[in-house]
């Protein structure tokens, strides 16, 4: 009798054992506490320069790079700067970007504003983004964030920090 309760109870904790690795495994990936941290090297793919006529240059980068919480990740960036309006002297300028980061989840649309000056470490863009949960799909659909932008334009590194709070996230 005693063997029977012994092998009930063992079932008993295998199959619980396994409900709990099927539900972890069917979960969404981690928010990592909603923090946002991408890193990625761009390269330059198209420039449309009408700074002559209008004060406007606009430029498409494509970028490899990683997530966080997410793994490795891919980028398109589209930027419109404004080299009319000079937030930090000659040669600075403002700009608009609209960026998606494509990963195994799904995509992640960001809208940024930025001001590129001239430093010792050369051109560096610094600015905002806020996260567009409209436009974004998989686990990042719905999503809200913010955050910052650095982006050391030689070579291009651009670096986003911020918080990501998922749609589906409880927390």
């Amino acid at each position: 009798m005693s063997r029977i309760i012994r092998l009930v109870a063992s079932l008993v904790l295998v199959g619980g054992l396994a409900t709990a690795l099927v539900a972890y495994a069917t979960a969404g990936p981690p928010n990592h506490a909603n923090r946002f941290e991408a890193t990625f090297h761009e390269t330059v793919q198209v420039v449309t320069n009408h700074v002559a006529d209008y004060g406007i240059v606009q430029v498409i980068l494509t970028g490899s790079g990683t997530l966080e919480g997410f793994g490795a990740a891919t980028e398109v960036g589209g930027v419109t700067a404004d080299r009319s309006f000079q937030p930090c002297g000659v040669p600075s300028e403002s700009a608009a970007v609209t960026r998606r980061i494509i990963t195994a989840e799904g995509t992640l649309a960001i809208r940024e504003s930025n001001e590129t000056c001239i430093t010792p470490a050369g051109r560096v863009a610094t600015g905002a983004f806020e996260v567009d949960g409209l436009f974004s799909t998989g686990v990042f659909a719905g999503a809200t964030g913010s955050g910052t932008v650095l982006n050391v334009l030689t070579p291009h590194t651009l670096t986003l920090s911020g918080k990501l709070n998922l749609a589906n996230d409880e927390s």
